[in-house]
């Protein structure tokens, strides 16, 4: 009898470990380009983050100029308003009407002054700050939705080879196949046989042949139904429409040649 002992007991498993092993790379190829989409676009908000900030900070600086530049204007309408209030009163008024308009300019100037002052000193700290806030704030969102970059799987355990395992498993099934053939009733209908080939006949003269059963690939040796029934009915039986042989009242074995593989 011969066994290919080539035959690794493991193979499938390992099949099975070579094909999930695949499978974890194309999903971790597939987040790492996830991740590289989610960092291009991570760097894109970032220069738009960078950019509105510039923008915000150019309003406020724009403000500041724009309402200084009208204090110093109302504060330049005042002082010639007041001028003017001076020259008016050479011509013999009281000199409170000259510390009243001295005193209206007075307030006039602090009142744009203030305005000034609270415009480029407070409200533009606050609208600063504002800016500095809502930066960030876009900046976390964007982080945020980047996410963490692809982390490798984890390796896939590679089953070691088992040869020796296969050869066994390959004499036990061949052992449960000639057991099986020499049951006390053995299908042996050439209907259900191929490649036949006869290689001898029996002292009792019953041929001997070499076949597989259709669809198998284990060679078997023994005799056919529709030869036996010829000379010896009471060997032969019937099994769902197919014959069978009693090898016990035969003087052939039926026995299995080859286990293919």
């Amino acid at each position: 009898m011969n066994f290919a002992v080539c035959v690794d007991a493991n193979a499938g498993a390992r099949a099975q470990a070579r094909a999930e092993a695949k499978k974890q790379d194309a999903l971790h190829r597939q987040r790492a380009l996830s991740f590289w989409n989610r960092e291009t676009q991570f760097a894109r908000n970032l220069d738009r983050s960078v950019i509105g900030l510039s923008r915000d900070q150019s309003d406020i600086r724009q403000n500041i100029l724009y309402q200084t530049g009208a204090g110093r204007l109302a504060q330049q309408k005042a002082y010639a308003a007041y001028l003017r209030s001076r020259k008016a009163n050479e011509g013999g008024r009281a000199k409170s009407f000259g510390r009243s308009a001295l005193t209206k300019y007075l307030q006039t100037k602090a009142g744009i002054e203030g305005v000034v002052t609270t415009v480029a000193g407070r409200q533009a700290a606050q609208k600063q700050s504002q800016a500095m806030r809502s930066f960030r704030s876009f900046q976390a969102r964007a982080r945020e939705k980047l996410g963490l970059p692809a982390q490798p799987p984890p390796p896939v355990m590679m089953p070691p080879s088992n040869r020796l395992g296969g050869a066994l498993s390959l004499a036990q099934s061949g052992l449960s196949i000639a057991a099986s053939a020499k049951s006390l009733f053995s299908l042996s209908d050439i209907r259900v046989k191929e490649n036949v080939v006869e290689v001898g006949v029996s002292p009792q003269g019953y041929k001997i042949y070499e076949f597989n059963y259709k669809g198998g690939d284990v060679r078997f040796r023994g005799a056919m139904a529709q030869d036996v029934v010829k000379k010896n009915p009471m060997a032969v039986g019937i099994d769902q429409n197919y014959l069978t042989v009693d090898y016990s009242k035969i003087d052939v074995d039926m026995e299995v040649v080859n286990v293919g593989v």
